[in-house]
């Protein structure tokens, strides 16, 4: 294979395939720079047992020629719309589909480029998510199901997209067109990571340096611009993305700004962000805590410096009380 047609090649994680679901492209093995084998032809199903063997061999990628891709994406992205209502198929399974689409978008990102096309696809993934929500809204449930998957980023940013909405609910928000900016904020939130060295991200946030922390902390801003940049986006999500770093005391970053000058969907996206964070497996937290135990580190630990009423309405989706019960 010539260089021209190496680069023409991008990565896909395994987890990307869902079992039993055609592949609308070929699949490669990398076997070095310029050497790729097929290993699958276009229209063949994916078979967890046969994926599962590569990774066992510590083969986490395949790869596709780059043209072919969207095929894949928009197939997972179309798969996890007919899904989710469907009460035949489970919430693991479920969740297991919409963490496949999820990625296709920032595969896309990383290897072909930011587009409106993206945007579009992180909207029809929120639909996905309020669906999940309304079919499965027990937080624990929730949070292992998102928990399934080896890509740490997307099952964050599910998580995020989904317990912000909870969060919502839980404040009393009912407009349908608030609790998708809430899902889709909480998908994109963390959207600049993508622009910072991958190698930054392996390392935990206590053994960066100065500079490096500096740099890290950069994340909600090339987020924002990213976005921007894509002319489509509502000045909402950007908000988000932008502040969810932020909180009610004026130590976060990027700007230090205090609860009065934050979005309000940007309130919720920050403890959602937290909460989640503490909740679920990553490289800055190898032991995740369980929903109350996190409720008490951010509350007595951090010294809750989130903003008051998010943080109440995060004890009732954790406590499953009617707001108006709850303390």
């Amino acid at each position: 294979m010539s260089e021209k047609d190496a680069q023409a090649m991008i990565p896909i994680s395994i987890d990307e395939f869902v079992e039993g679901i055609s592949v609308p492209a070929d699949l490669y093995l990398r076997l070095g720079d310029k050497k790729f084998v097929i290993l699958q032809k276009a229209g063949q199903k994916a078979s967890r047992e046969r994926l599962g063997s590569y990774k066992d061999k510590k083969v986490n990628y395949l790869w596709v020629q780059k043209e072919a891709y969207s095929r894949i994406s928009q197939q997972n992205i179309t798969l996890a719309g007919l899904v989710i209502d469907k009460s035949t198929v489970n919430l693991d399974k479920k969740s297991t589909i919409l963490s496949a689409a999820s990625t296709s978008i920032f595969t896309n990102l990383e290897h072909v480029g930011a587009s409106p096309v993206i945007f579009n696809d992180a909207k029809q993934i929120t639909e996905a998510t309020l669906g999940l929500i309304e079919n499965h809204n027990r937080l624990t449930q929730l949070i292992e199901s998102f928990s399934q998957s080896n890509d740490a980023f997307v099952n964050h940013s599910l998580a995020v997209s989904a317990i912000s909405v909870m969060i919502g609910q839980a404040m009393g928000w009912e407009k349908r067109v608030t609790l998708e900016k809430l899902s889709l904020g909480g998908l994109l939130h963390d959207i600049g990571l993508k622009t910072l060295p991958p190698e930054l991200l392996k390392k935990p946030l206590a053994e960066m340096s100065y500079e490096e922390t500096q740099i890290y902390e950069t994340h909600p801003y090339k987020g924002m611009i990213l976005l921007q940049s894509l002319g489509v986006v509502p000045d909402d999500i950007t908000s988000i993305v932008y502040e969810h770093q932020e909180n009610r005391i004026g130590q976060g970053y990027p700007q230090r700004s205090r609860d009065v000058k934050q979005h309000p969907l940007g309130k919720v996206v920050a403890v959602a962000d937290q909460f989640c964070y503490l909740t679920m497996p990553g490289v800055n937290n190898p032991e995740p805590r369980s929903p109350r135990e996190a409720l008490m580190y951010m509350e007595f630990t951090m010294g809750q410096p989130f903003n008051r009423d998010v943080f109440r309405a995060l004890k009732v989706v954790v406590s499953g009380q009617p707001l108006s019960n709850a303390g």
